[in-house]
């Protein structure tokens, strides 16, 4: 296997990649050298693309099994709270706008007209 070296990686090197028979170490320096090599790692995104290509569709029955899994209680109950999460966020938001919102229009009906006076010649000159 290659330890980023100058040479690119060997046919045999991309063919155990397909097959899944690397080591954790050589898979590690398969992945550097492919990042880190422009040639290499054009070569490899070609086999990946090509690799796609030929994927089997998905067996029939799996979409019946996600549906079946989505009506669980215990994927119910996850969804409905985080979901309920989200709409308690969007109701303390709520509340802390409209509480600034009444603190600020008391604060301007609660000064005296002396001060709103002085505040409005400030601003005027």
């Amino acid at each position: 296997m290659t330890q980023l070296r100058n040479v690119h990686l060997t046919e045999t090197e991309f063919e155990s990649w397909e097959r899944g028979i690397l080591t954790p170490v050589q898979m590690e320096e398969f992945l550097a050298h492919t990042a880190s090599c422009p040639y290499c790692g054009d070569l490899w995104f070609v086999r990946m693309s090509r690799e796609s290509e030929t994927l089997e569709n998905p067996p029939a029955y799996l979409k019946e099994e996600i549906l079946q899994r989505v009506q669980q209680p215990d994927v119910v109950v996850w969804k409905k709270a985080h979901t309920a999460s989200k709409k308690m966020q969007l109701l303390m938001y709520s509340l802390k706008v409209g509480v600034a919102l009444a603190a600020s229009i008391y604060a301007v009906f609660a000064m005296d007209v002396e001060y709103l006076q002085m505040m409005l010649n400030l601003f005027s000159q």
